[in-house]
């Protein structure tokens, strides 16, 4: 019975916004665009890479706060607004095969991220953050790394609005 209950608090997938800096901008900064670019200097994760950016650039336009939302560059133009930087700095990854053959022995997908937020005009700082996401690790179905992308990917487009607002014209 303790074993089920240890298991069973233990499966529920999270997120968090870790190490924020305080906004270093008093200007107001522009929501016409936001462009949204990841990367990593770990290797084999073009796939987490390529998805986390999808998330971010699809939570972002869901929210409507933005003009517009892209991953191009080119897109941007000289339109004003903020570049989201986002760096993969850790990663714990689990497979479907894994979670099927290890179930929750498997244990918890994990990303953790560093997000740059700057002005895209003047390439000004607004606020770095780490965003963190975990995988419920609980059954054959969920907990896989992309489930740990996807919570990571909340809390960046959660953080991101909430600078918006704070600094919007």
């Amino acid at each position: 019975m303790l074993l089920v209950l240890l298991t069973l608090a233990g499966c529920a997938s999270s997120g968090a916004i870790k190490q924020a800096t305080p906004i270093s901008t008093s200007v107001p900064v522009s929501v016409d665009f936001a462009l949204v670019q990841t990367s990593t200097a770990l290797t084999g994760l073009e796939t987490e890479s390529a998805l986390l950016n999808d998330l971010v650039v699809s939570g972002l336009r869901g929210r409507k706060i933005f003009g517009d939302v892209d991953g191009n560059p080119a897109v941007a133009g000289s339109s004003g607004g903020i570049k989201v930087a986002i760096k993969i700095l850790e990663i714990k990854t689990i497979s479907q095969d894994e979670r099927q053959w290890a179930g929750a022995l498997a244990g918890r997908a994990r990303i953790l991220v560093q997000a740059t937020v700057t002005d895209l005009s003047s390439g000004k700082p607004i606020e770095t953050f780490q965003a963190e996401g975990l995988s419920s690790g609980g059954s054959n179905l969920a907990g896989t790394t992309d489930e740990a992308v996807q919570r990571a990917a909340e809390q960046v487009v959660a953080e991101v609005i909430a600078i918006s607002r704070r600094t919007g014209p």
